[in-house]
């Protein structure tokens, strides 16, 4: 018999060290989340802060629609992965215009909102924030512009990976 019970305490001490490391693991998973999510709503409200200060100052002629209330971003599609701190703004326009002038436009105000709150970037070679993506929806009454906010080596990889991407050959 006490072979056996020594057998069973083996199995009991076992199986009560897997539920203690699986119910850490997810203490550590769950709290991981939260901290990303905070991360992504300061992100968030700094570039939304920074995008409605920029789209006020642009010059009207560029056509964008100033709307009485504030511009607000989505989070770009988690595709590529946790903690890319990417935005879209969806912003109603008058017409299409030149695309490059706009993100040209959009950049430079961009990096003098940075400058003037004195924001820092993760990556030195990178600004603070980049317009990674700007185009038209097919009717040219929406502009649709991706903006990344430079925090994390995640954000970093992001921007490289997408100038990759968009390398021609």
């Amino acid at each position: 018999m006490v072979n056996g019970e020594g057998e069973a305490m083996k199995i009991f001490i076992i199986g009560a060290t897997v539920v203690v490391i699986l119910i850490l693991l997810t203490i550590f998973r769950r709290t991981g989340r939260k901290l990303t999510e905070q991360q992504i709503i300061e992100s968030q409200q700094c570039v939304n802060a920074a995008m409605n200060s920029v789209v006020k100052h642009l010059d009207p002629s560029l056509g964008i629609i100033e709307d009485s209330k504030p511009f607000r971003s989505t989070l770009v599609a988690n595709i590529w992965g946790h903690e890319v701190m990417a935005f879209e703004f969806i912003l109603p326009v008058e017409r299409k215009l030149n695309a490059d002038v706009l993100r040209r436009k959009l950049n430079n105000g961009l990096q003098a909102y940075a400058t003037s709150h004195q924001l820092e970037s993760y990556d030195q070679s990178e600004p603070v924030f980049v317009v990674t993506d700007i185009w038209f929806n097919q009717a040219g009454t929406t502009l649709h512009v991706d903006v990344t906010h430079v925090v994390n080596a995640e954000t970093v990889a992001y921007l490289h990976d997408l100038r990759r991407l968009n390398q021609t050959n």
